[in-house]
Formats: C-alpha cells, structure tokens, sequence
C-alpha cells in the first residue's frame, strides 16, 4: 500500500456514505483507502479478511463515492485495480448524518451493546441472574449474581473481560466534569488503538441531564 499525500477535502451527505464513514465497523475496512492506495489483495492482508469479503465492500464504496479506481497494473489476464478514498479528509454535516437523530444512534449503540452482553454472558457460566437486595447501608442494589446468596464478580480471573455501570445520579461542578471528561477521553484512547484478537465495544458516556430529567424522560 501506498502513502499519497493530497489536501482533498468532501462534505458528504449522501447517508449512505455517511454512515460508512461514523460507522465503526464499516470505516475499519475503508481506512485502509483513506488517503491511500492499495488493491482489495493488499487491504484484504492488512485487515486479515478474505479478499472476495472485502470485495463486496469496495463496490459499495465505490458505488457511495467515498472510493475510485486510481489506477490498473497490467498483468497476465485481468488487471488488478488500484483504489484510493475519493478525498483525504471527508466532514458530515449532522444534518446528512444518519446518527443526527441521537435517539436513532443510541438505539443503535444499545442494539450492539445487547448483543455483546449475550456473547459474553455466554462465556461466563457462573453468571446466572440478577440479585435486588438492601446492602448494609440500607441501600437498594442491584447486583449481576451467582445464585440468591452470592454476588457474580465480574473481575475474578477466568471470568470474561466483561464490564457495565451506569449512574444517573453523578452531580459534579463544571470543573469536575471537565477533567473527568478528560480522563474518559485519555482511557478510551488508551486502549482504542491497542490492536489485540477480539473486538470489543467500549462506549463511555457522560452527558449532562436537564433539571428535573428522570429516566423516563424530562418532567
């Protein structure tokens, strides 16, 4: 594959390009063209998929705009096509963005999270339900569980790499917010480029509530 440098600049508002473009698992197999060249064999390496696979996701790209033949390479038989993304760097507009509705796009986010709990709920045979109890404080809790009597903890070795919280109740001053802002931002990046076997999906929300805001919505 091949670094080409370019100051080429799109706005798209197609929503189908845009949602390949803010769609996790579909920009992994078009950043490989992004801003460079590279033929579906040489990208299909890069991605450890299979060529034909990756194939089928071209002629989307190309078919959406966001790719283009560039050049072919003469060989014995058929050519072998050489692409590259259509600019280097591509802004969406929120109003051409198929995410602008942030209720469709936590929907969406919800919909990924349920089916991983399944995976790895699977994997953890000791994970077995729910407990709703009062702790020693007198405080109602809700705990993922083993049985009636014990709680399932979720750090123990052997156990999946499997975690969720959730708290509706946080109350910081903007100071706070900032810098825990700042530290869920430097944990996510961490960890986002680390490049390991399993696909994981880490989604880190903080998000400030209107007054009066329950969960069933604002009152």
């Amino acid at each position: 594959m091949q670094d080409t440098p370019s100051p080429r600049r799109r706005t798209v508002t197609d929503p189908q390009a845009a949602r390949i473009l803010l769609d996790p698992q579909e920009l992994h197999f078009f950043e490989p063209f992004l801003a460079r060249e590279g033929t579906v064999r040489e990208v299909a390496a890069v991605l450890a998929c299979k060529p034909n696979s990756l194939l089928a996701r071209v002629r989307r790209f190309l078919a959406c705009g966001l790719l283009e033949v560039v050049r072919e390479v003469p060989r014995p038989g058929r050519a072998v096509k050489v692409y590259r993304s259509t600019a280097d760097v591509y802004f969406v507009p929120h109003s051409g963005s198929p995410f602008a509705d942030h209720a469709v796009w936590a929907q969406e986010r919800a919909a990924l999270l349920g089916r991983g709990l399944r995976f790895g709920h699977a994997q953890a045979p000791r994970l077995r339900g729910h407990r709703v109890y009062r702790d020693e404080h007198g405080v109602t809790t809700h705990m993922l569980a083993v049985s009636a009597d014990e709680n399932y903890d979720p750090l123990a070795p052997g156990e999946p790499a499997l975690f969720t919280a959730s708290h509706d109740a946080v109350y910081l001053n903007f100071e706070e917010a900032k810098r825990l802002q700042g530290e869920l931002d430097a944990l996510l990046r961490r960890y986002a480029t680390v490049g390991g076997g399993q696909r994981y999906l880490l989604w880190l929300n903080l998000v400030p509530l209107p007054v009066q805001t329950a969960l069933g919505g604002a009152t």
